[in-house]
């Protein structure tokens, strides 16, 4: 089969494609033959070597997160799925034709999305949904200011904040405010012409995609007794964040992707209801897959990238 490796950390041009064996599953596991696989910046960040857990992998490896496609064969001990289901998820090493993995972190794919969407969605969803609802606990009549409305973490962050009743400011360039506008944005931000924080202020909530001064403007933006999370791990525990929120009495909170099957079937049933929608921004055979990898480090996509098989 066909795997996507790197032998060594860096740019775009590490990415290999090579032929490997085909995995072996074993009792408790399923084999999904591989349809579409989406590119995350976490993907980037390993390749290039910045990521904290770059520094414990041991090369060569397979990259890869999300992942759909069709199981085509079941463990003895595997009772949930059978030869056939189209499923998606959220693995490792999902660069490839097919991948062994648990049952566990895979549910059924909805007939009414594709392979590529659903390929999009599991790591980007998950993280946005976690953060709306686990950490920043928005609900109706709140209000929150999304960075990177249009990205692939902020435009189903700012789905789910909408459908918790919230009130939503979304930052994005101006090219993506009709974007975020027909995602349920009520005050779009164009960041490149205007300052967000004499838009918005007194929030009960925000989401931080960036780090750095933008971090420091949003930490501004909430109100006393109100909640920040910042995904971007390279910021945790930024003294300077730290201190402004504490001076500001503002809950802030950099957060890890829990994976949680119950809540990535809650997304799954979302999208079968048409309640939630995932932008694929590029699909890119395989054969182009640095090219994939630079337009995710240009920051400038709208929703999410995709390799199709």
């Amino acid at each position: 089969m066909k795997a996507i490796i790197i032998k060594e950390f860096g740019g775009a041009d590490k990415l290999e494609i090579v032929d490997t064996e085909k995995p072996q599953i074993k009792d408790d596991q399923v084999l999904v033959k591989v349809k579409a696989f989406g590119i995350n910046p976490v993907d980037t960040k390993i390749r290039s070597g910045s990521h904290i857990t770059s520094k414990t992998l041991q090369l060569p490896v397979i990259l890869g997160k999300d992942i759909s496609g069709v199981i085509e064969k079941v463990g003895k001990n595997v009772l949930e799925f059978q030869v056939g289901d189209a499923v998606f998820g959220l693995a490792s090493q999902t660069y490839a034709e097919y991948v062994a993995l648990s049952p566990d972190v895979i549910v059924k794919k909805p007939e009414r999305i594709s392979f590529e969407e659903a390929a999009a969605v599991s790591l980007a969803g998950l993280t946005a949904y976690q953060a709306i609802h686990d950490h920043l606990k928005v609900s109706s009549g709140d209000q929150i200011l999304i960075q990177s409305a249009a990205g692939g973490v902020g435009h189903l962050a700012v789905q789910f904040a909408k459908i918790g009743g919230a009130f939503v400011s979304g930052t994005s360039s101006g090219k993506n405010i009709d974007f975020i506008k027909a995602l349920g944005v009520d005050l779009p931000i164009d960041y490149k012409n205007e300052r967000f924080e004499e838009k918005v202020s007194d929030l009960d909530e925000a989401l931080d995609t960036m780090g750095g001064d933008v971090l420091y403007r949003s930490i501004n933006c909430v109100k006393p007794g109100g909640r920040l999370v910042c995904l971007p791990s390279y910021t945790k525990d930024d003294p300077k964040a730290i201190e402004l929120a504490q001076k500001r009495n503002v809950d802030l909170m950099w957060t890890m992707l829990n994976f949680k099957k119950e809540q990535l079937q809650i997304i799954a049933n979302l999208l079968d209801e048409n309640k939630l929608k995932v932008h694929v921004d590029k699909i890119f055979p395989i054969e182009k897959i640095a090219e994939a990898h630079q337009a995710i480090e240009t920051h400038g996509t709208k929703g999410k990238i995709v390799i199709q098989m």
